[in-house]
C-alpha cells in the first residue's frame, strides 16, 4: 500500500495564517514522511513526523481566497468534511488592536479516564467495541496534566496580555486537583484569571466542602477585568451539586448593573460563562439538557439585547466548537469553545480592536504527546466525538462585534 494522508483538517484561519493539521501513513499506522502544504497552487510548507503534523502557514493576503492541497508521494489529501477544496482568510482589521487574551475550559485536573461508552447525562460507561478510553495511569504523566501543561506553554508563546480559565478546574472539585491546577497555572506568563464551573464543586457530592477560589488563588466569581478599553465580566453560573447551569437574582443583579456602567461608558464588553444558555424549546437535547436553565437562560437573552455594548459570550462545558444566536439577544454571538484535555485539545486565542470588534482563533495544543492524545480522543464514541467536538470552521476562527 502506498502513502496516505489521513484526518486533514484546515483547523484555523486568521487574516494572514492558515493552519492545518493531519498524519501520513502507510496503512499500519502514521510514517515519517515528507508532505508539501499546497496554497493557492504554491508549496508554502513542508513537514515531517510519524504522528500528528500541525503546521501554520503564515504571509497569506486578507481577505483573499486560496486552494489547498496537501500531498504526499505524489497523493493528495482526500475529500474530507474538514478539509475545503479552497478558503478565504479573514479580512484585514479596520481598527488598532488593543489587547488580546487566551481562554482555557474543562481542563479536569485529576480526571481517571476520558471515554467508554456515552451514558445519558454525558457520564462515561463501560468500555466496547468502538467505544475505547484512556486512563490517567497510562502513560508517564497523566493526560490532564500534560494537556494543561502543554496548552499553558504554547499560550505563553502567544504573548497575550492574560489567560482566562473557564471553569471544570478540577475534576471531582478535590482539593489536591486544585492544587495540581494551581501549580499549573503558576506558570502563565501573563495575569491568570480563573472561575469555577459545576465540576470544580463535586467534592460536595462525596461530602467534601472545598473552597475552589481559595486554593487557586482567586476572588469569587463574578468579577470585572478590564484590557485595552474592554470589559471582560466573568460570570459562575454554577448551581453546587449540580450538572445544569442557573443564573439567579443575585446574579442578575450583578450583570445588570455591570452592564449600566459599561453600557453608560460605551465600553465594549465580553460576558465569559462556564454553562450555555438554552432556549425553552430546545432544553431536552443533549448537551442542551445540561445547559444552564432555561427559564434563567431567557431573562439573559432579555438582558443582553437591550445592551449594544456586549460583543459576544464566550463559554465553555459542552467541550464543543459551535456559535449560536438568540433573537432576543440581538446580534450578540454565544460561542462554545472545546476542551483543553482530549480532542482537539487546546485554547482559544482572542484579539480585540479600538473599533469594538474582536476575532477569535481556537487553537491545538501543538507538543507531540499532546497532538497524539487529542487525535486518539477524536475517534472515540464510535468515532463521532470528531464531530461533535470539532465543530465548522467558522465557529472556530471568525471575526466579529
Amino acid at each position: 500500500m502506498g502513502l496516505e494522508i489521513r484526518s486533514a483538517e484546515l483547523f484555523g484561519v486568521t487574516e494572514t495564517s492558515a493552519t492545518v493539521s493531519f498524519f501520513v501513513t502507510d496503512g499500519s499506522g502514521p510514517v515519517d514522511a515528507p508532505a508539501r502544504i499546497r496554497i493557492g497552487g504554491e508549496v508554502r510548507a513542508t513537514s515531517e513526523g510519524g504522528a500528528t503534523r500541525l503546521l501554520r502557514v503564515e504571509g497569506l493576503e486578507p481577505a483573499t481566497t486560496y486552494t489547498l492541497e496537501i500531498e504526499v508521494d505524489g497523493a493528495a489529501a482526500p475529500a474530507d468534511p474538514y478539509l475545503p477544496a479552497s478558503f478565504e482568510t479573514l479580512p484585514a482589521p479596520r481598527g488598532e488592536e488593543v489587547g488580546s487574551f487566551a481562554t482555557l475550559n474543562d481542563l479536569h485536573f485529576g480526571e481517571p479516564r476520558f471515554g467508554g461508552t456515552l451514558l445519558e447525562g454525558g457520564d462515561y460507561g463501560p468500555e466496547a467495541p468502538g467505544f475505547p478510553s484512556v486512563r490517567e495511569d497510562e502513560t508517564d504523566v497523566p493526560y490532564w496534566q500534560f494537556m494543561n501543561d502543554d496548552a499553558i506553554a504554547d499560550i505563553n508563546a502567544t504573548a497575550v496580555d492574560a489567560a482566562i480559565i473557564k471553569g471544570d478546574i478540577a475534576d471531582r472539585g478535590r482539593p489536591e486537583q486544585f492544587e495540581a491546577a494551581a501549580r499549573a497555572f503558576s506558570r502563565f506568563e501573563m495575569d491568570h484569571h480563573a472561575f469555577l464551573g459545576n465540576h470544580d464543586y463535586y467534592g460536595l457530592l462525596d461530602g467534601i466542602e472545598v473552597d475552589g477560589y481559595e486554593l487557586l488563588g482567586q476572588p469569587p466569581a463574578p468579577r470585572a477585568v478590564d484590557l485595552g478599553g474592554w470589559r471582560l465580566l466573568l460570570l459562575e453560573t454554577v448551581e453546587p451539586g449540580e450538572h445544569h447551569g442557573v443564573f439567579g437574582d443575585d446574579r442578575l443583579r450583578w450583570l445588570e448593573e455591570a452592564l449600566g456602567e459599561t453600557g453608560g461608558a460605551e465600553m465594549p464588553t465580553l460576558l465569559l460563562m462556564h454553562h450555555q444558555p438554552v432556549p425553552p424549546q430546545h432544553a431536552d437535547s443533549f448537551p442542551n439538557d445540561i445547559g444552564m436553565r432555561p427559564e434563567h437562560s431567557v431573562r439573559v437573552f432579555d438582558l443582553l439585547g437591550r445592551h449594544s455594548q456586549v460583543k459576544g459570550v464566550l463559554i465553555g462545558h459542552t467541550h464543543r466548537n459551535r456559535v449560536r444566536r438568540y433573537r432576543a439577544a440581538g446580534s450578540i454571538p454565544f460561542i462554545e469553545v472545546h476542551c483543553t484535555k482530549d480532542h482537539p485539545g487546546g485554547f482559544a486565542h482572542y484579539r480585540v480592536f479600538a473599533d469594538g470588534t474582536f476575532r477569535q482563533e481556537v487553537r491545538r495544543t501543538s507538543t507531540a504527546r499532546a497532538l497524539a492524545h487529542s487525535s486518539l480522543c477524536g475517534g472515540f464514541f464510535d468515532g463521532g466525538y470528531r464531530h461533535f467536538s470539532l465543530g465548522p470552521l467558522h465557529a472556530r476562527s471568525f471575526t466579529s462585534g
